[in-house]
């Protein structure tokens, strides 16, 4: 019986000693776990504040931007390397990139033409204009409510424009695979689809809802509006021209764009240069919806109306010095004084508005963050903030996947 009773309390000894040997083990690994939650999130914070490092390292040279004139010349143009320079802060790094929001083009102004060299269906054409325009009757091709209170999850068409490109994922026909990934099975096109490093362009790459400039000359004097009877034929004769020509000009006012402009007969090529820097066809403060002629790349250019391969190639060459007014425009090759006009309508010089990427890392944990900053009156104002979902660096920024060179900035907080 004495043995038996040992035999017993040893084998509850070894259920005990083995239940607790199983507590003790998952109380490790729950705190081991623990610990790995709470690593990452001082790892995430860290990301997060080397993204925000890396949006005040831009904002501190954008404050000394000139809107007026805007160029690849410019500090900003350079900050980062494109995404590609690395800065460390001993306890986390960023990348940066600033990117010119008039180097797009605004889908909240494209037209049906623009839209179509794109590498995009009839059906999401008709359907982004059918998004933000005030008509309920849709395109062809396109929605409006009738289709989107009957889908499953059901919402009303904004009928106004867009306020961010990711707006785009409601509208018919947009998906997030044919905004932000590469197509290799796309409708032809003849615009570029590659960037200068050869590096294959998402849809995304060539779109903005944002962008504006002054409405001003070069200088950040006011333009002339012959958008209304506000001007009189001596302050166009001051401009260089005959006083036939500004007669001309004077008969026909109102106008509303160059071309139109550019159609009074006498027109030349060099009145036409005077015009394009002095006058407007507006009353507002500030020019929206144009592409800045500096810093466009070659695949948005090829999207504009008039602007043929070796227009685009001409823009950008000049790029390399700068356009420092309109009138630089008219002197290209395959410029001429018939197209002149059409052309220069799709164009300003300067730009008042950023996009920041910023891609912060900690541990092998990274924070990716887009802002949209505004420069007013000297003051720099971010417009918008929006912190990016996924792992890694966006693939649609096109950065390469390590850095090429990294520089010492401080130590991180």
């Amino acid at each position: 019986m004495k043995r038996r009773d040992t035999g017993f309390i040893l084998v509850e000894a070894l259920i005990i000693v083995t239940v607790l040997l199983a507590l003790l083990a998952m109380l490790a690994a729950n705190q081991r776990s623990a610990m790995r939650e709470t690593q990452d999130r001082l790892r995430q914070r860290r990301a997060e504040s080397a993204a925000r490092s890396a949006v005040n390292y831009v904002f501190s040279t954008l404050q000394n931007a000139n809107a007026n004139t805007v160029t690849t010349k410019d500090d900003w143009y350079t900050l980062g390397d494109s995404g590609n320079q690395e800065f460390d802060m001993t306890d986390a790094t960023f990348r940066v990139q600033v990117i010119d929001a008039n180097s797009k083009l605004n889908i909240n102004v494209a037209t049906a033409a623009e839209l179509q060299s794109l590498l995009v269906d009839q059906t999401m054409i008709d359907s982004l204009l059918d998004w933000r325009e005030t008509s309920t009757t849709p395109r062809a091709n396109g929605a409006k409510d009738s289709y989107y209170l009957a889908l499953d999850t059901p919402y009303s068409a904004k009928l106004a424009a867009f306020s961010t490109l990711s707006e785009l994922l409601l509208v018919k026909g947009w998906t997030a695979q044919k905004l932000y990934t590469v197509q290799t099975d796309v409708i032809q096109s003849t615009i570029t689809q590659q960037d200068t490093n050869n590096k294959s362009l998402a849809l995304i790459e060539y779109l903005t809802v944002d962008g504006g400039a002054p409405n001003t000359r070069a200088n950040g004097a006011t333009r002339l509006n012959l958008g209304a009877r506000g001007v009189n034929v001596n302050q166009l004769v001051q401009l260089g021209m005959t006083q036939a020509q500004a007669t001309q000009i004077f008969n026909r006012i109102p106008f509303t764009s160059f071309q139109q402009l550019f159609g009074v007969p006498g027109i030349n090529t060099l009145v036409q240069q005077r015009l394009l820097d002095a006058v407007t066809f507006s009353t507002a403060n500030r020019v929206t919806g144009k592409v800045n002629i500096n810093t466009a790349p070659t695949w948005v250019l090829q999207t504009l109306p008039g602007v043929t391969v070796d227009i685009a190639n001409a823009i950008v060459a000049q790029q390399s010095t700068g356009f420092t007014a309109l009138s630089q425009l008219a002197t290209l090759s395959g410029i001429t004084t018939n197209n002149a006009g059409r052309i220069a309508d799709n164009f300003v010089i300067g730009s008042d508005t950023w996009t920041i990427r910023a891609y912060g890392e900690s541990g092998g944990i990274g924070t990716a963050i887009e802002a949209t900053v505004l420069l007013t009156n000297g003051k720099l104002q971010i417009q918008k903030w929006d912190r990016l979902n996924g792992i890694g660096i966006p693939t649609w920024w096109n950065w390469e996947e390590q850095p090429t060179s990294t520089t010492t900035v401080g130590t991180g907080q």
